[in-house]
Order: C-alpha cells, then structure tokens, then sequence
C-alpha cells in the first residue's frame, strides 16, 4: 500500500525521486496524459524505507539496479494537480543514482495506468522543458555534495 491518504483539503505523497545524469543530461519520463516531464521514482510503500524505495522504484522504471546513490533534495511540494484538479501535500526524497546497466528501458505505468517513457535531456535544454518539479531544471552535470530541503508552492489563480 502506497504512502498517500486522501483528507478533507487535498491528498498526501511521500515519494522518492531519482536524479540520473550522464553525458546524455537528465533521464525524464513522461506519458500520454501528463504535459510535462518528471523523474524516475514513485510513492514509498507503507513501511518501506526511502532508501527501498528509490531501489525498488528505479529498477521497476529503468530496468537496472543502482550502482551508488545519495540524497540530494528533500522537497516540500504544495500543488494542485493538472488533471484531477485536486490539492497536493507532497513529501519527496530525491536522490542522486547512478545506473549498474547503460541499457535501460521503462515498462512501468503511472497511477492512471498511462504507459511511461524514458528521455535524456541534454542539460542546457532542460530550463526550456516544462519538468516537474521545476529545482530539477537547475541541474547541472556537477552534483552538490550537501543535502538541500526546497519548499515550493505553486500559485494558486
């Protein structure tokens, strides 16, 4: 059972992210329905760690295991979705990963059981590319050696 619950103002998210670069740039996914790109990743189960999480959640998307990973961002998300129009609470762990395997491939859905896809981004293209959540465009080749926690309200109109 995933970590999210359903309250009277909106839902609740714990998830974990993987950040995953190379000389191709930022490995994204996206689908069918969604309008922008996110990361590889996905909600934490019930009592499953995020350190499981973000192993479990990278091979069920890319189809490799992790070589070395590091935590990298803990983000607050307040934002309302696209395409249900509901309010989010979102608790997010992203972690820097590197890949075991060069070769990936994502056979994985998302909760609306859209088929997703794998792109690199090649990194002075991401700031022009609606991706989610938007610190991820920042990224650059080098990675920060400190642990970053980011809060970010999208505006309401």
């Amino acid at each position: 059972m995933d970590c999210t619950f359903q309250t009277k103002e909106g839902r609740f998210n714990y998830r974990v992210g993987a950040i995953i670069t190379s000389e191709l740039g930022l490995l994204v996914v996206s689908n069918a329905k969604e309008p922008f790109f996110y990361s590889v990743g996905g909600r934490v189960k019930m009592g499953e760690t995020a350190d499981a999480a973000i192993e479990r959640e990278v091979y069920e998307e890319t189809g490799s295991q992790i070589k070395t990973k590091a935590l990298g961002f803990i983000h607050e998300n307040f934002f309302t979705s696209d395409l249900t129009g509901e309010e989010y609470h979102e608790i997010s762990f992203y972690y820097y990963v590197e890949l075991q395997n060069t070769e990936i491939f994502c056979e994985s859905c998302n909760e609306f059981d859209e088929e997703e896809q794998l792109q690199w981004v090649l990194f002075d293209r991401l700031t022009q590319l609606d991706i989610r959540p938007t610190f991820l465009k920042e990224l650059t080749k080098n990675k920060n050696e400190t642990i970053q926690h980011l809060v970010q309200r999208e505006s309401i109109d």
